[in-house]
């Protein structure tokens, strides 16, 4: 057994520039406005800019919106009227501008009088003259085309019935393809909504209807009274023949709506048991009642996040929670903890809304850690924060190894960039450092804090110094230093812990701190010291000791007279965010005894700290690849089991990038399907650690022996005793006899169509079309993400793009790099955010220099790409250069 470092590593880069309050720019804007100085000159652009937006919060004092809209399933746009009654703050010097992006205005009226208007396409224009200090109604009629991208309102036509299904996806800047508004978060407004709609369909917003009536040509009107105030981005409009379940939690009317073709894999109880849970979790937790009186959850196609906050008519992803087999426990935990975080929203991020998207990460970080938090205290599962930490946490320190890291809050110059900043730290660090105050504030005083921020702030704006100040004053704590160390500087610290002991006590233990030079920034948090030995055949911890580390050099007195470890963990069971080194004689009592470790959550943060050290070239990939396969076999604990899975995928892409020898790479790639094959088939039955592994084989299996079985499972002449292989589980084998052109490939294809004529199987198609191994299938896929954008979904160009070039047909990615690469101006400048995080998808991590070229070509040519598509190829490029170093590596290994 090779000897294994297990010292994780995490890279992280600055990031030039200056962080800064949106609110010196809305100061500067009320002023500009005030003064009547010079205009603003707004962009003519699908985008609106802070320095505009908050021009326009200082002259509008307070506006509300009547919306009526005329739906059906077969037309190509709806139409609609908008009154908004608005009240001005000043006359104004300027024009005032109306967001609307790629519709057609029929009219615009106000105060009860036609006016002419400039539509550039973008936004509307009204004139000075036509408007007046104090209350205004504006009056637009307009239409829309449907969307295709799950943004706007988006159409869905299901296959397997005709059925036409319409739902709303608006964050951050897109509520305007819906009607023509003000779409900024700091303009909220109440809304009183009349549909016109077939009579068959379902029709659901904030609130429920008051009233429904018949009307000509088989449609009805459905008339919904006005709501509380909220933002426009969480403003719902949902409509067709969607299956409807109902129930209630504690007075709360509950709806569950699904598309009728996927009803029967819809499971009611589970969806409101944890609906349920969380809302009694959280009515107690923030002292408030929910606000918005009913609650609906709608399970939607095509749509491309997890799910979305809108007020009081939650949307979910339906290819992300509905499954048509049996769920595993980690799915069916999944479902419970989307559903506590997008009703954590209702009061943080609806009922309280941050005034401009710099925000955007407190309020995903808040749900984030929320979500956790409601099911850690109260529901079935036991495991929530390992599961937490091999979600959010790895996905945080993941991001934050890449070039494109930044700190938590940073300034947010227009709604293109709000995009941008979904990702692993506006989710997964700021959700890791919201855990970690608790234990540094005192849980209490945390939620107390949290309460009072909502009360204050109920159906308002509020910015993170509102936050912090209301956390702060609960428990009496300054919390200046504290945000700017953590939120406002990037970069994530190291901590080792170094001992002394004498006759089996500790005698005194240190806590050391270090920061990465680029961000010289020590921190202060709370810590929980394991201390491990073996006992009784099994690695125990026989001691924890919670500590709080700042500065350079932390005595820790309490572990003084504790027993003397063998395995000392600084970072036990994750409570802070932080990267830890461990001591030697730790790293050598580890390799010895990975399996004899009692407590499940190290072992898991062990074995990732394993992989790290293959990821940060520090163990060559195939001493990982001995010693997982040497172990791993062991291992009983689902959440282990499901990480080293997915190493082992991660482990066989690395076997096709790296130049190692053809007989290595063939013995190793073996090795581990054959490892695979084995769990498969010795993992109790019905098991999640069964459905694990079959997931993994599919995805790494190679070998004809592998292919064949592939054959055999999906003819059913070879069964896996509890593994039923539905119509979810025959796409993979399908996509791997693709993958490797194997047997009838096409026909299986067009039989399982045949079978499965649903959109999920539709896509799966498309993926494991784009997946063979030709030139041809390649180029033709590539023709199509170019240039039938306006033809395809969005979900098809997602669905060809992910599957185009695994790590094992790199060769045929060479071929095609040049047009890929001249593409990059093209695409960027569609200016369509989504469409541009699609075709990022299509480029991988390579290992070698020429290919690192196209990289550095790629960015150095194409200035001001969109951020979805820049921050994509940085990052490849910096996750390739890794690549080579993990290459020199292996060579050195090899030789």
């Amino acid at each position: 057994m090779p000897r294994i470092s297990l010292v994780s590593t995490i890279r992280r880069t600055a990031i030039a520039g200056v962080v800064f309050s949106t609110l010196s720019v809305t100061a500067a804007a009320v002023a500009r406005d005030n003064n009547q100085a010079s205009p603003i000159e707004r962009p003519n652009a699908p985008l609106l800019t802070a320095e505009y937006a908050a021009l326009r919060r200082a002259q509008i004092a307070d506006v509300d919106y009547t919306i009526a809209v005329k739906l059906d399933g077969d037309a190509e746009s709806f139409t609609g009227v908008v009154t908004a009654d608005t009240t001005l703050a000043h006359d104004l010097k300027q024009p005032l501008t109306v967001d609307f992006a790629g519709g057609d205005v029929k009219s615009v009226r106000a105060n009860g009088k036609p006016v002419k208007f400039h539509y550039n396409g973008n936004f509307i224009s009204i004139a000075p003259r036509d408007l007046r200090k104090g209350e205004n109604q504006i009056v637009i009629e307009y239409s829309h085309p449907y969307s295709s991208d799950g943004s706007g309102l988006h159409r869905f036509k299901d296959q397997e019935d005709g059925s036409a299904y319409l739902y709303t996806h608006f964050e951050p800047y897109k509520a305007n393809r819906f009607f023509p508004h003000f779409d900024q978060p700091d303009l909220k407004a109440r809304y009183t909504v009349e549909v016109t709609a077939p009579a068959d369909w379902q029709v659901i917003t904030t609130a429920r209807e008051e009233k429904v009536e018949e009307v000509e040509n088989g449609l009805k009107r459905w008339y919904f009274p006005q709501t509380k105030k909220f933002s426009s981005y969480i403003f719902p409009l949902h409509a067709g023949p969607y299956a409807v379940w109902e129930s209630d939690a504690n007075g709360i009317p509950l709806r569950l709506f699904a598309r009728k073709a996927m009803a029967e894999y819809v499971k009611p109880e589970d969806w409101f048991k944890f609906t349920r849970e969380s809302f009694d979790f959280y009515q107690k937790y923030f002292d408030i009642p929910y606000p918005f009186g009913k609650y609906d959850q709608v399970i939607v196609p095509d749509f491309t996040i997890g799910a979305m906050e809108n007020v009081a008519a939650v949307t979910f992803n339906e290819a992300a929670y509905v499954s048509r087999g049996a769920k595993t426990q980690a799915q069916r935990q999944r479902l419970a903890n989307v559903i506590a975080h997008e009703m954590a929203h209702m009061w943080f991020g609806d009922l309280v809304t941050m005034k401009w998207w710099n925000g955007l990460w407190l309020k995903e970080s808040f749900a984030t850690y929320m979500a956790s938090l409601a099911l850690a205290e109260n529901s079935e599962f036991e495991d929530v924060w390992q599961n937490f930490y091999l979600g959010s946490k790895r996905w945080a320190y993941g991001a934050d190894q890449l070039p494109t890291t930044h700190p938590i809050e940073v300034p947010v110059p227009n709604t293109d960039e709000a995009f941008s900043n979904f990702d692993g730290i506006t989710y997964g660090k700021g959700g890791s450092v919201l855990n970690q105050l608790p234990y540094y504030l005192g849980k209490e005083e945390f939620r107390q804090g949290v309460s009072n921020y909502l009360k204050q702030y109920s159906y308002g704006n509020a910015e993170l110094d509102d936050f912090m100040g209301a956390l702060g004053k609960a428990a009496n704590k300054d919390l200046q230093q504290w945000t700017q160390n953590w939120l406002y500087k990037a970069g994530v610290n190291t901590i080792s812990a170094s001992f002394q002991c004498d006759r089996d006590r500790i005698t005194s233990l240190t806590i050391e701190q270090s920061a990465p030079e680029q961000y010289p920034v020590l921190r202060s948090q709370k810590v929980q010291l394991g201390i491990y030995r073996m006992q009784g055949g099994k690695m125990t911890r026989v001691a924890k000791v919670p500590a709080i580390y700042s500065g350079a050099r932390t005595e820790v007195k309490d572990a003084v007279g504790m027993p003397c470890p063998q395995i000392l963990s600084p970072n036990d069971e994750d409570w802070a965010y932080v990267k830890t080194s461990l001591d030697g004689n730790s790293v050598a009592a580890i390799n010895r005894h990975i399996n004899d470790i009692e407590s499940p959550f190290t072992r898991l943060m062990l074995w990732q700290s394993l992989y790290d050290s293959v990821t940060d070239a520090k163990l060559p990939l195939t001493d990982w690849i001995e010693f997982a396969l040497a172990n791993a076999s062991k291992e009983t604990d689902i959440n282990v089991i499901r990480l080293i899975a997915g190493h082992l995928e991660s482990a066989r892409a690395y076997l096709f990038r790296l130049d190692i020898p053809q007989s290595l790479r063939k013995e190793k790639l073996q090795a581990i399907e054959d490892f695979a094959w084995r769990q498969l088939n010795a993992a109790p039955q019905k098991s999640d650690a069964q459905k694990t592994w079959f997931q993994t084989w599919s995805d790494l299996a190679q070998s004809k022996t592998a292919l064949k079985r592939a054959e055999r499972l999906l003819d059913h002449k070879m069964t896996i005793k509890g593994l039923e292989i539905d119509k979810d589980r025959s796409w993979p084998l399908i996509a791997l006899l693709n993958r490797n052109l194997f047997g009838d490939y096409e026909e299986r294809i067009n039989r399982q169509l045949e079978n499965d004529s649903s959109d999920r199987a539709q896509l799966a198609a498309i993926s494991a079309r784009a997946g063979r191994p030709t030139l041809e299938a390649k180029s033709l896929w590539l023709d199509n993400i170019l240039d039938k954008r306006d033809t395809l979904k969005l979900s098809q160009i997602r669905a060809a793009a992910g599957s185009l070039f695994p790590a094992e047909q790199l060769d045929l990615y060479r071929q095609l790099a040049p047009r890929l690469f001249a593409a990059v101006p093209q695409v960027s400048s569609t200016g369509d955010t989504l469409y541009n995080k699609a075709y990022a998808m299509l480029f991988p991590v390579v290992c070698v220099k020429e290919d690192i070229a196209a990289y550095n070509s790629a960015l150095t040519n194409s200035t001001n790409l969109m951020p979805a598509l820049g921050r994509v190829l940085k990052d490849r490029r910096q996750q390739s250069e890794w690549c080579r170093a993990m290459d020199t590596l292996q060579h050195q290994a090899n030789n």
